[in-house]
């Protein structure tokens, strides 16, 4: 009678103890999955608010008000989460450009980013503020002829960095125009295209007109991409605020007001604007030129130069990115350090970009649309719609 007692209750301790070891890995699994599904959820919305904190740069680089993105731009914030997409595409690896330009002529272009450039052979479009030359912080007239005899690009920022749209008198707004041509022709160069001061005056169709007196194309607001067709939204859906309306590059609607992107309203992206827009949203107490901050602005630059590959198909370049740079130091937050520049640099060469410099973007008068001279396929369609006109 004992044992059997004795042998009963080890088989309920038995029975007992099989059941906890099976709930107990039921219930490690769920919670595994339940927690795998709790993080999966935390970072996707974690991922989408991050997507849609957009920003706004005062004229003077001093500070980011965040807003969110509208709808509009869904193509633009799609292109940053969805960057990964025929990265690895072997047919659009020569479809990969990108344009470099640098602001103002600082003398850190020189001394700084020039033994970078040089080290990989990339040659860049320099915008030169007469003023700033022979200043202590600018480039001299000697550098600027050494860059162009290197297969460097000069073109005009003005004979003076004023924001246009400050101005009130268009006479003195040509002087500006014109004389930062003319100080640029007396020292042997030959500028084509201008960058409006602080990228302001594309609305105004007397500004524009002023410039498409001097100059076969101009600089005149931002996007992560200049679509050479400047028919970003209405083909593509990118970028409402940059590309409405405009399906070619003429830079007037029938009714007289200026489109939005054009031959006077080319975009670039300024590194700048990202730089700090990355630090003040999401490393304000680290080093703005420390490790997690340059990591953070290089896998943006990364985004942005591979952003073009979807819009490139077939042969055909339909997008390229502008990529503009101040400095190239460390005195200022939102300056790019020479380790970052170097980083960026470094990533272009080992990916097979092809850096070149507007020099090399011609405009097709039939078209009226921006083409990249030593593209093959460009150059065929070139010749068929030159035929069609004749």
């Amino acid at each position: 009678m004992i044992l059997n007692r004795y042998l009963f209750f080890g088989i309920v301790l038995l029975l007992g103890a099989g059941y906890l070891v099976i709930n107990n890995n039921v219930i490690s699994s769920t919670l595994s999955i339940t927690t795998g599904i709790v993080f999966n959820l935390e970072n996707f919305f974690k991922n989408n608010y991050d997507q849609r904190n957009y920003y706004s740069f005062d004229n003077d680089h001093l500070s980011l008000d965040f807003y969110n993105m509208p709808l509009a731009n869904a193509q633009e914030q799609n292109e940053e989460v969805d960057i990964n997409i025929n990265n690895n595409n072997k047919n659009n690896e020569n479809d990969k450009y990108v344009i470099l330009m640098f602001d103002r002529g600082y003398k850190s272009t020189f001394t700084k980013a020039k033994p970078i450039l040089d080290k990989y052979d990339f040659k860049v479009s320099i915008f030169v503020a007469c003023s700033s030359t022979q200043s202590p912080k600018g480039m001299t007239w000697d550098q600027l002829r050494q860059l162009q005899n290197e297969g460097h690009d000069i073109q005009s920022h003005g004979s003076e960095h004023t924001k246009l749209v400050d101005i009130r008198s268009y006479e003195q707004i040509e002087s500006i125009v014109k004389e930062g041509k003319e100080c640029l022709r007396e020292q042997g160069f030959s500028p084509t295209v201008f960058q409006a001061p602080y990228n302001k005056g594309g609305g105004d169709p007397k500004i524009v007109d002023i410039i498409s007196r001097y100059f076969d194309f101009a600089f005149m607001g931002h996007s992560k991409l200049m679509f050479l067709n400047c028919d970003g939204w209405e083909k593509f859906g990118y970028s409402r605020e940059s590309y409405e309306g405009s399906t070619d590059c003429r830079p007037y609607f029938a009714n007289g007001t200026t489109t939005h992107a054009n031959k006077y309203a080319m975009k670039e992206w300024s590194h700048d604007r990202g730089h700090d827009k990355i630090y003040e949203s999401k490393f304000l107490n680290e080093d703005p030129h420390g490790e997690k901050v340059n990591e953070a602005v290089l896998k943006q630059f990364i985004k942005i130069i591979e952003s073009q590959i979807k819009f490139n198909t077939d042969g055909q370049i339909n997008a390229i990115p502008i990529i503009g740079y101040h400095k190239i130091d460390i005195g200022k937050d939102y300056y790019t350090s020479p380790e970052l520049f170097e980083q960026e640099m470094k990533y272009l060469y080992e990916n097979g970009f092809k850096v070149i410099t507007l020099a090399d973007v011609g405009y097709d008068e039939n078209q009226h649309r921006f083409y990249i001279k030593n593209d093959n396929n460009m150059s065929s369609e070139l010749s068929q719609s030159q035929n069609k006109a004749e």
